[in-house]
C-alpha cells in the first residue's frame, strides 16, 4: 500500500507516522524544503512541488493508491477534485468553506471515494455523531464541545494557536448555522456563551462556532443539531473586543490589522505548557421507548513529540486514511459521520486511537420513562 501526502505541516507529519507504523509507503509533497528535509531525514520519500491545479494533483498522484490533503483550506477542493479528476481516493483534512457533498455526484461517476473534514472537529466529531445517530432508535438532540487550549488558563488570552490562525479568525467570523425544532437557523459566531465543565480544568465557556457542516444534511431527522468551541472562561469577550476594534479587517486606514493579529497570535507561545483538546460529543433521544443520553468524550494532552491537536488531528487523519486503504467504501462523498454509521467501522477507528494512546470515554444515561 502506498499514498501521497500533499502538506507536510504538523497535522500532515503526524498523519504519516501514523500511516508509516502501519507499513503503509508514504511520499510527501510540498514547497516547504525545510519541512521536506525533516521529513527525508526521518525516512520518508519526499517532493518539492506546489499544489496549485487539480491537473498538478493528477499528475502528482499517479502510481498511487491513495491522495491524502493536509492543505491548507483554501486549496482543499482543487485536491479534491484533482482527485476526481485522477479517479483516485481522497482523505481530506482542509477545513475548505466549500461544500464537500456538492462533489458527491461527479465522485460516484469516476468511481472515487472522498473522505472530507478527516481531523479532530470535524472529524473525529463527526464519526462520534454518526455513532450517537445510529444508536438511538429516534435521536433528538446532538451537541458537540469541542476546543484546544493550555492545559493552564495563562494570558493574555488563555489560548495559544496550535493551528492555522488564518483558519482560527475566519472560524470566528463565519455565521454559524445550525438546526433549531427542526429548523435551520443561523446565528452569530462567538454568541450562544455557556458554562461547560470538564474535571480538572479551570472555568470553561463554549460558543457558536460554524463546525456542523455535513452533518446538517447527513443527520435531517435530528431536530436540534449544534456545535460549540471551547475555550477558558473570558476568552470569547477578548476576541469580541478584537473583532469589534477592526482587529480583523484586512485593511484600515492604509494598514493591514489582520495580519498584525496573525503574527501576534503565532508569537503566543507558552513553551513549558502543553496543550489539550476537549471533545464531547451528547446525544438525547429514545431507545426502546426510553429516553436516553449517550456521551462520548475525549480529553488528550500533548505529549513530548506532539502537541494534543497534532495527536487528535493528524493521528486520525492517518485512522481515516487506512480504514479507507484497508476496506471497502462506496463510491462518493463519505463524511466521517457516515464511517461512524458501521459500529464495525467505528469499532476499529476507536481502536486505532487506542494504540496511539488517544482514549474515547462513553456514558449511557436513562433520563426518563
Amino acid at each position: 500500500m502506498n499514498c501521497i501526502v500533499f502538506g507536510s505541516g504538523r497535522q500532515g507529519i503526524a498523519c504519516g507516522e501514523f500511516l508509516f507504523k502501519k507499513n503503509v509507503d508514504v511520499t510527501f509533497v510540498d514547497i516547504n524544503s525545510y519541512n521536506l528535509d525533516y521529513l527525508s531525514k526521518l525516512g520518508f520519500k519526499t517532493i518539492k512541488d506546489t499544489i496549485d491545479s487539480p491537473e498538478k494533483v493528477k499528475k502528482l498522484s499517479e502510481g498511487f493508491d491513495l491522495i491524502i490533503s493536509a492543505l491548507p483550506a483554501k486549496l482543499g477542493k482543487i485536491a479534491q477534485v484533482g482527485a476526481i479528476k485522477s479517479q483516485k481516493n481522497i482523505v481530506d483534512v482542509s477545513y475548505s468553506e466549500d461544500d464537500p457533498l456538492e462533489l458527491d455526484s461527479e465522485a460516484k461517476k469516476k468511481n472515487v471515494t472522498i473522505v472530507p473534514d478527516a481531523g479532530v472537529a470535524p472529524g473525529l466529531s463527526n464519526l462520534l455523531a454518526g455513532r450517537i445517530y445510529k444508536s438511538f432508535d429516534r435521536c433528538e438532540k446532538i451537541k458537540i464541545l469541542v476546543g484546544g487550549m493550555p492545559e493552564k488558563n495563562l494570558p493574555p488570552l488563555g489560548y495559544t494557536v496550535t493551528w492555522s490562525p488564518e483558519d482560527l479568525i475566519s472560524e470566528y467570523e463565519r455565521v454559524v448555522k445550525i438546526r433549531k425544532n427542526g429548523k435551520l437557523k443561523t446565528v452569530e459566531p462567538l454568541t450562544g456563551k455557556e458554562d461547560v465543565k470538564f474535571k480538572g480544568f479551570d472555568k470553561i465557556e463554549g460558543f457558536y462556532t460554524d463546525g456542523l457542516r455535513t452533518l446538517l444534511k447527513t443527520l435531517k431527522n435530528v431536530k436540534n443539531l449544534e456545535e460549540k468551541t471551547l475555550r477558558y472562561k473570558g476568552h470569547v469577550e477578548k476576541i469580541k473586543l478584537l473583532k469589534d476594534l477592526g482587529y480583523f479587517k484586512e485593511e484600515l486606514n492604509g494598514m493591514k490589522p489582520r495580519q498584525t493579529t496573525i503574527e501576534i497570535l503565532k508569537s503566543i507561545k507558552y513553551p513549558d505548557v502543553k496543550d489539550v483538546l476537549l471533545l464531547r460529543v451528547v446525544g438525547e433521544g429514545k431507545i426502546k421507548n426510553k429516553k436516553k443520553i449517550l456521551t462520548y468524550e475525549i480529553v488528550d494532552r500533548g505529549d513530548d513529540k506532539h502537541s494534543a491537536m497534532e495527536r487528535t488531528t493528524g493521528f486520525s487523519l492517518g485512522i481515516f486514511s487506512y480504514i479507507l486503504l484497508t476496506n471497502r467504501f462506496p463510491s462518493g462523498v463519505i463524511p466521517p459521520e457516515i464511517i461512524g454509521f458501521d459500529q464495525n467501522n467505528f469499532k476499529k477507528i476507536v481502536s486505532y486511537l487506542k494504540e496511539m494512546n488517544i482514549k474515547v470515554k462513553f456514558k449511557d444515561e436513562n433520563i426518563g420513562k
